[in-house]
C-alpha cells in the first residue's frame, strides 16, 4: 500500500512600513531551492500544532495572532525514496498561514542554509515548486481582500465581495481587467471578483455567491439573472454614486431558484 507522509505547507510573513514581506529558506536536504517553511505531522499531533513546532524549529520564531487555514491541500511523490522517511512514498498537504514579528532568524542548518524576507513578487520568483507558488498566490490574495467578505472555492481559488456601496466601489477599482467579476442584473447584489484565472466551477460558484446575497433573492425567493464581465469591461462616470458601474459588455447567468437555495459558505 502507497504511503504518504502528512505535512503542512506554512506561508509565513510579517508586516512593516515597507509592506508585507514572505519568509522563504534555501533548501539543501533532498533537494536544492527555495521554499517556505513546512512541516510533517507527528503521530496523533494537530496540523495547528505542527505550524507552531515548524515555525520555531525552521526559524526559531513565534508567531502572533491567529494561524490561518486554507482550503487547499494536496499531494505529491518523492522523486525517489529517502533514508530519512522509510515507508513513505510522497507527502499530503494542507496550506496554513501565520504572521510572525521579524527577528533574528534560526536556522534549522540540517535542512536550510539561508533565509530571506521578499515582496511577494520576489518570493514568487524564487520558489521552485508549483504548489508553492500557489499557495503563496492564495495568501497574497487574501491579504490584499481584507477589506472584503473571502470565500474560498473548492478548487482553492480566492472570491473577493465587497460588503455595502463603499467596499464596492473599491472592489471594483482593484479587479484586473482580465478577472472575473459578477453582479446581479438587478441594483442591490456585492460585486464579487475572482482572483486570478478562473475555472468554470469557480465562475459559478462566484455567481451562486453573488445571487445569495442579493436584493432579487432576498426579495422574491426565485430564480436570479446574474452579469459576468472583465474587469477592462467596467467604467465609471462623473457623477455615477459610489458602488455604481457602467458596462460594455457582459454575459447572462441564469441561476435558478434550487442551486440557490441549497448553497452554503
Amino acid at each position: 500500500m502507497e504511503k504518504y507522509r502528512r505535512a503542512v505547507f506554512v506561508v509565513t510573513y510579517s508586516k512593516s512600513s515597507e509592506g508585507i514581506k514572505y519568509l522563504v529558506l534555501k533548501r539543501k536536504l533532498h533537494w536544492k531551492g527555495w521554499e517556505f517553511p513546512k512541516e510533517g505531522i507527528e503521530g496523533s499531533e494537530s496540523e495547528e500544532s505542527a505550524v507552531r513546532r515548524g515555525v520555531k524549529e525552521e526559524c526559531g520564531l513565534n508567531i502572533t495572532g491567529k494561524i490561518q487555514k486554507f482550503d487547499f491541500r494536496g499531494k505529491y511523490k518523492y522523486p525517489k525514496v529517502y533514508s530519512d522517511r522509510p515507508g513513505f512514498i510522497g507527502q499530503t498537504y494542507s496550506l496554513y498561514a501565520c504572521q510572525v514579528i521579524p527577528g533574528k532568524i534560526k536556522l534549522d542548518e540540517h535542512e536550510h542554509t539561508e533565509a530571506r524576507w521578499l515582496s511577494f513578487e520576489q518570493a514568487f520568483k524564487k520558489l521552485r515548486w508549483s504548489t508553492q507558488k500557489k499557495s503563496l498566490n492564495i495568501v497574497h490574495n487574501w491579504m490584499r481582500g481584507k477589506d472584503f467578505r473571502k470565500i474560498i472555492t473548492k478548487s482553492g481559488a480566492l472570491l473577493l465581495a465587497g460588503k455595502d456601496e463603499n467596499t464596492n466601489e473599491k472592489l471594483v477599482m482593484q479587479a484586473g481587467d482580465d478577472e472575473d467579476v459578477f453582479h446581479t442584473s438587478m441594483a442591490g447584489s456585492p460585486f464579487v471578483n475572482i482572483k486570478g484565472r478562473a475555472t468554470e466551477n469557480d465562475i459559478h460558484e462566484a455567481a451562486l455567491f453573488c445571487a445569495k446575497f442579493s436584493r432579487a433573492w432576498k426579495s422574491s425567493r426565485r430564480d436570479v439573472e446574474v452579469h459576468w464581465f472583465k474587469g477592462k469591461d467596467i467604467y465609471k462616470k462623473k457623477g455615477m454614486k459610489a458602488g455604481t458601474f457602467g458596462l460594455r459588455k457582459f454575459k447572462i447567468l441564469k441561476l435558478k431558484k434550487e442551486e440557490i437555495e441549497k448553497y452554503s459558505l
